[in-house]
């Protein structure tokens, strides 16, 4: 499988350097930005292949992120794994209904994140 690019949209350095570490280890070239204004930026700039986004994180959130990139085309349909704290029902209907692929309840497993992440891109790679 072709080197992946994946960005990290969380405000939470300790999170963001357990999956950065997670990432590389299965090959992945990682970015990160710290709100949700910065990766929808960094997006454009970068052009991910996927993208794993906290939903609470300063100036935008997850979901304004989600709305965003829903709506940009080139990004719209880049998968997006929700990682978040927020583990009510709502919560995650929501984030699904606003455009997330998949989402992970922190704290998580690290394979099964791992794992939904190369499953996405997979199946993203082959057009589905």
């Amino acid at each position: 499988m072709p080197h992946a690019r994946i960005l990290i949209a969380d405000d939470d350095a300790v999170t963001t350097r357990f999956v950065t570490s997670l990432l590389q280890q299965a090959g992945y070239e990682v970015l990160h930005a710290e709100d949700g204004r910065q990766a929808h930026r960094m997006a454009l700039d970068h052009h991910p292949d996927l993208i794993v986004a906290d939903l609470v994180m300063p100036y935008q959130d997850g979901f304004a992120l989600l709305r965003a990139l829903r709506s940009e085309n080139g990004l719209d349909r880049v998968p997006v794994v929700i990682l978040s704290a927020l583990d009510r029902e709502e919560d995650i209907v929501r984030g699904l209904e606003e455009g997330a692929d998949d989402y992970v309840v922190k704290p998580f497993h690290a394979r099964e994140l791992v794992v939904r992440i190369r499953k996405l891109l997979e199946r993203s790679r082959n057009g589905h």
